[in-house]
C-alpha cells in the first residue's frame, strides 16, 4: 500500500483532475469516447453513467459489492492497459470522486474525498480487490 503521502499527492491529482474534466464536459458537447481512427478510448468523454448505475445497486448489497462493481467493470481494464498504473490510479480515484457526487447529488469532492479515504471504504476496497484477484485464479 503506498504511503500516507503519495495517496494523499495522487488524491489532489485526481481531484484537480475531476474538477478539469467537469469544467471541460460542462462547456463541451461530448463526442463519441469511440470515433475516429485511434483505437484508444479518450477516457475524458466517456460516459460513466451505466458503471456508476451497477455501483449504486450493487451499495445496496454492502460497500464491499460496490468496490466489486467498480473493479470488474471492463473500462478499469482498459484504461491499466492504455494508460499505465499512475493514470489508472489517477482515473480511478476521479471516477469513485465522480460516483460519490453523483449518488449524494453533491458538488463536494472534499466529502468524496474523505469517504474515499475512510478506513472502513479502504477496507472494503481492499477485500473487493482481493476477492477478485482470487476469483480471477
Amino acid at each position: 500500500m503506498p504511503s500516507p503521502n503519495k495517496q494523499q499527492k495522487r488524491a489532489q491529482r485526481a481531484k484537480a483532475k475531476a474538477k478539469q474534466n467537469r469544467s471541460q464536459r460542462a462547456g463541451a458537447s461530448k463526442p463519441d469516447a469511440f470515433a475516429g481512427d485511434d483505437s484508444r478510448i479518450d477516457l475524458e468523454s466517456v460516459d460513466l453513467t451505466e458503471l456508476f448505475v451497477e455501483m449504486r445497486t450493487a451499495s445496496e448489497i454492502n460497500q464491499q459489492a460496490l468496490c466489486a462493481a467498480f473493479l470488474s467493470h471492463p473500462l478499469l481494464a482498459v484504461v491499466l492497459e492504455q494508460e499505465g498504473e499512475e493514470e489508472a490510479t489517477d482515473f480511478i480515484l476521479a471516477a469513485l470522486i465522480e460516483y460519490r457526487q453523483w449518488a449524494t447529488d453533491s458538488d463536494d469532492e472534499a466529502a468524496a474525498l474523505a469517504w474515499i479515504e475512510s478506513p472502513q471504504f479502504q477496507a472494503d476496497y481492499v477485500a473487493a480487490s482481493q476477492a477478485l484477484a482470487n476469483s480471477a485464479d
